[in-house]
């Protein structure tokens, strides 16, 4: 029984790999990083399938693509540390494919070891099991320099969860038919496949852009008619009142719009009220949606960053991702869209200003 469930979790899992890796590609801009977190998701779900599939049939029929199976975990530093560097500059480079080369060295000597059969020897489980966790370790501690706030625990979920990957491969080979069934570990991918598609749908985390609507400058009104929209709204006067007044503090004060994960229901949490009755002040009082409103104070504080003496050694990337943006290349969409420019054109003269 424990069996079956097993199998089904990381059928499953493997199944909304691929479907959310062919999401990423098609459904978001044509970003770098799209390429890696698809690519990482694919081989998650590849190493789900092929956990899903028996054993001993693997080994008899297709022993190379079973022996493929052990090499996978040299794959997922690299892709995560490639994925935040796109992530944070929205740039490619072919010699980023280099940072494969240990899974193209494992997978040549694996070849021979298949091809020769056996004269080649196979490189020790537990000793194959160091190399990927010093890899993984490696490439995840470059990620975490580089990455801002909003990607760490992604990052931490997706280390610790491949190190389980790697100690169960490592135990499945070398305790074969002594040891019980540790494919339940698996699971860990499948949880970590769905984690990140609960953050896709929830549109919170690293994971999401920023609108493509034109931000407006906030408006503010004290008083205003309520829209056919909202003519059933139980909203009333007094309560949008302490609404919009603490929703501006909080903005203010607090500066709230900085956390790029801030979604329109956990500010209605913290303002006490629903996301209904914040989206209707935000509406008939700034005449902005959620998105516009947040957007534009990111764009304000990176403006205002942007020439700030204070700022002039941080990168782009780094002031738009501290400024509450989730992307690089939308944030150069919206602060062109708003102000005419691009943020390293706008910021030109204010660095031409302090050379002299």
């Amino acid at each position: 029984m424990v069996q079956q469930v097993t199998i089904f979790l990381l059928l499953f899992g493997a199944l909304q790999g691929g479907l959310l890796s062919i999401w990423f590609l098609k459904n978001r801009r044509n970003e770098p990083a799209n390429l890696y977190i698809s690519l990482f998701l694919l081989v998650a779900g590849l190493q789900l399938t092929l956990k899903v599939i028996a054993k001993v049939w693997l080994y008899q029929n297709v022993l190379w693509l079973y022996m493929l199976s052990y090499q996978l975990p040299y794959l997922i530093g690299p892709l995560l540390f490639l994925y935040v560097k796109a992530k944070t500059t929205n740039k490619r480079a072919l010699a980023d494919w280099w940072h494969f080369v240990l899974f193209g060295l494992a997978t040549l000597w694996m070849t021979g070891v298949y091809v020769t059969e056996g004269e080649i020897r196979e490189v020790h489980p537990f000793a194959k099991a160091a190399f990927q966790t010093l890899s993984l370790g490696i490439y995840t501690w470059l990620a975490y320099r580089i990455a801002p706030q909003s990607l760490k625990p992604f990052l931490r979920v997706a280390a610790i969860t491949e190190q389980i990957i790697i100690v169960t491969l490592a135990l499945m080979v070398v305790y074969y038919g002594r040891f019980p069934d540790v494919r339940l570990l698996f699971v860990a991918l499948t949880l970590l496949i769905y984690w990140v598609s609960y953050q896709v749908i929830a549109k919170a985390g690293p994971f999401t852009q920023i609108s493509d609507q034109t931000p407006t400058q906030p408006q503010s009104s004290i008083s205003s008619p309520k829209s056919p929209k909202y003519a059933r709204s139980s909203l009333k006067p007094d309560e949008a009142d302490r609404i919009e007044q603490a929703l501006q503090r909080s903005m203010a004060v607090d500066k709230l719009f900085l956390d790029s994960s801030q979604t329109i229901d956990t500010l209605a949490e913290k303002l006490a009220t629903s996301r209904h009755h914040l989206s209707q002040v935000l509406n008939e009082r700034m005449q902005q949606s959620y998105a516009d409103y947040m957007n534009t104070l990111r764009l304000e504080e990176a403006q205002q960053r942007l020439r700030n003496p204070a700022y002039f050694h941080y990168t782009i990337a780094a002031i738009a991702f501290d400024s509450g943006f989730n992307s690089l290349a939308s944030f150069n969409e919206a602060f062109r869209r708003q102000y005419g420019t691009t943020p390293s054109k706008f910021r030109e003269p204010f660095l031409k200003k302090l050379s002299t």
